[in-house]
């Protein structure tokens, strides 16, 4: 067989191979493309940031009509990207609001993402983290900021708090202390910390 039929075959193989990838098992050639074919995020949803852990990149979008907010990973498997899980957070008119979080390990990385916006004027810093390792970051007023640690934890369980520039604890982030009944989705917020029972 000629040289050039060879490499015509070889090259039509190829191409069937990456159709069929791309077709039944939703791989794309980049990592937001990926991501927007995620099973759950809709055709209405807009990016707004992006994040690259090293073998994977992580996309936060907002969706005015479903008013939510999702973060899609993309996973980076040899030239090609795949994108099978996501979080999403509803829209709400909290002081402090989570727009998204997701915590994941795979074979060779994991991590944890916690994205964070506040509209409390007081508040100047928002700490989160293992107990050991506690990053603080500087916030202002419709200021979006985000953490993203090496480490797989659940993000309720970073024990995020929002400081003012005294270093005092004015919110923080999980479920309600004082709450018999708990919403597992409905009470994981910020909750205002009153000074009588400041940590």
């Amino acid at each position: 067989m000629p040289k050039r039929k060879i490499a015509i075959t070889i090259g039509s193989m190829f191409l069937i191979i990456m159709l069929i990838l791309v077709g039944f098992f939703g791989y794309r050639f980049t990592a937001l493309s990926a991501a927007k074919s995620n099973t759950f995020v809709s055709n209405s949803s807009v990016l707004i940031e992006e994040w690259d852990t090293g073998s994977s990149s992580l996309f936060l979008f907002k969706d005015d009509k479903e008013e939510t907010y999702r973060i899609a990973l993309s996973e980076k498997l040899g030239f090609l990207y795949r994108s099978r899980a996501s979080t999403y957070v509803p829209y709400s008119d909290d002081d402090i609001k989570t727009m998204g979080g997701m915590s994941y390990r795979t074979g060779n990385e994991e991590f944890t993402l916690l994205v964070i916006e506040s509209n409390v004027n007081e508040v100047a810093y928002i700490e989160a983290g293992r107990e050991l390792e506690r990053e603080k970051q500087k916030i202002n007023q419709g200021e979006r900021i985000s953490f993203l640690f090496p480490y797989n934890k659940q993000i309720d369980h970073l024990n995020a708090l929002a400081l003012n520039e005294d270093g005092e604890e004015l919110y923080y982030y999980g479920y309600p202390e004082n709450k018999n009944h708990i919403d597992l989705n409905e009470d994981l917020r910020w909750h205002k910390i009153e000074q009588s029972n400041s940590k």
